[in-house]
């Protein structure tokens, strides 16, 4: 694998997992497993990403107790921490035998802005290596809403492609400065446009892919080409963590080819998808290897619009 990437995650969590035989609300319900696990979307692409054979270093928020708990657990990336201030959420799956999953998610507390000068310094000297920036997951309140905007700023100042994965508005004052990539889901994307993939390229992002879960998803070029993704149902799918996954399998094949964009993003989004049903065959999230990727793809169709 050719070339570094740097994972920014500014909602970092502590995600607990647990298997039930049943989930009843309302009563005592004990798990026969549990396992605990450094989350949250930017740390979750950087998993993925490390479990696919990126050299990846990644960037990340904690605080408090949960914080210091979250710095002590297994990391397969290198993993660069900022004080937060504050307490890291925890987010906790339940997964029943029947395969119904229920998901409870803290919420991400508001920072104070005098840490950000920190996560910036951080950024801009982990850009000196990298070759690809991902910016993956929510700002947190307290932060700004051109957070995710100047560190966009950085990676173009440094010569460095940059993929935006984000919500609401911090997603759009960072797609006002022309990121190379915006990858989001359609919840995001008609968050703040009605007009799909084209909306988001008027915004400013110079490609974009809008990601469907089940469905697939749709590329939209900055040279006007359009791809659409399907693939097959998994019976039983578990999602957690599979946008993650997707954008891990993005970057992972773009770092390949080894340019400003990709010069196949067809073969791209086909590694992306395989690597978003990888994950979504188990949990915990980003659990996912070359191997089990690759063996999803002949599952996994693109097809030019």
């Amino acid at each position: 694998m050719s070339g570094r990437l740097l994972v920014v995650g500014l909602a970092t969590s502590l995600d607990r997992y647990a298997w039930l035989p049943s989930f009843a609300a309302g009563t005592i319900n004990r798990p026969t497993e549990v396992v605990a696990r450094a989350g949250g979307k930017g740390l979750n692409a950087a998993r993925s990403a490390a479990g696919l054979g990126v050299d990846v270093r990644a960037i990340a928020l904690t605080g408090g107790a949960t914080g210091r708990t979250v710095r002590a657990l297994g990391h397969p990336a290198a993993v660069r921490f900022v004080d937060s201030g504050v307490e890291t959420r925890q987010c906790l799956c339940l997964l029943d035998a029947a395969g119904v999953l229920t998901e409870v998610y803290e919420p991400v507390l508001p920072v104070s802005s005098e840490i950000w000068p920190s996560v910036v310094s951080a950024v801009a000297d982990e850009l000196a290596t990298a070759d690809l920036l991902a910016l993956s997951g929510r700002v947190p309140p307290g932060l700004g809403v051109d957070a995710l905007a100047e560190l966009v700023d950085l990676a173009h100042a440094a010569g460095v492609p940059v993929i935006v994965d984000s919500d609401g508005p911090a997603l759009v004052a960072a797609l006002r400065r022309g990121p190379t990539m915006v990858k989001v889901n359609e919840t995001e994307a008609a968050a703040v446009t009605d007009d799909g993939p084209a909306g988001l390229a008027a915004l400013g992002a110079r490609s974009v892919v809008v990601t469907g879960g089940a469905t697939g998803a749709r590329y939209l070029g900055e040279d006007g080409r359009q791809i659409f993704v399907t693939h097959d149902a998994i019976p039983g799918a578990v999602p957690v963590g599979s946008g993650d996954a997707f954008l891990a399998g993005l970057a992972a094949q773009w770092l390949i080819d080894a340019a400003p964009a990709p010069n196949d993003p067809g073969t791209v989004l086909r590694v992306a998808a395989a690597a978003a049903r990888a994950n979504a065959r188990r949990l915990p999230a980003g659990d996912i290897t070359r191997e089990s990727v690759d063996a999803e793809l002949a599952s996994v169709r693109v097809r030019p619009v």
